[in-house]
């Protein structure tokens, strides 16, 4: 018996070295599954910032978007105005660097070969500032003009001294041709 008995109490003893063990693997576990569930936490906060950051871009996008298609629109209706109400062209010829010619030919609704009562100005478009840059026929105050538009940056003025000066010049070319 006692033999028996030294067996069982050497079972017992693996049994609770095993469950001792099994204890200490399971604390393991739950302390793995602990560090795993924090880190899927931050996971998850990290993907919803990014979430957030996604739909706040898609929104500022869909806003600039917007705001340059009724840009464009304004522009459209301005050029058609002044097509219809002022009979003048209107255009940007070109941007380079930082400049971008705007042509302009007034008496008509559409571009004509010749340029004739035409003018071109340049905008610098980091400081916003017009310069004039070339009329044609050539204005005899065309420095004056120039120096009060570097002044004023004020090219709706400007274009409508150009405008009376054109004005005056087409009339004088009539009376010409009719006393001809």
């Amino acid at each position: 018996m006692i033999s028996v008995s030294e067996t069982g109490l050497e079972s017992n003893s693996n049994n609770h070295g095993m469950a001792k063990d099994c204890d200490d693997d399971l604390k393991n576990i739950m302390e793995n599954n602990k560090n795993l569930r924090h880190e899927i936490d931050i996971k998850i906060k990290e993907l919803q910032r990014q979430q957030v950051r996604y739909k706040t871009f898609k929104h500022d996008q869909k806003l600039l978007s917007q705001e340059i298609k009724e840009k464009h629109e304004a522009f459209l209706m301005a050029k058609k105005s002044y097509k219809k109400n002022l009979k003048m062209y209107y255009t940007i010829e070109s941007k380079i660097d930082n400049k971008q010619t705007s042509y302009i030919q007034f008496f008509t609704e559409a571009k004509k070969d010749s340029d004739n009562y035409s003018v071109r100005l340049l905008k610098n478009l980091e400081s916003g500032k017009y310069e004039l840059f070339s009329t044609n026929p050539k204005l005899k105050d065309f420095k004056e003009i120039q120096r009060k538009l570097e002044e004023s940056n004020d090219p709706p003025g400007a274009l409508c001294c150009i405008r009376e000066f054109f004005l005056a010049v087409k009339s004088s070319n009539k009376v010409q041709i009719k006393n001809k």
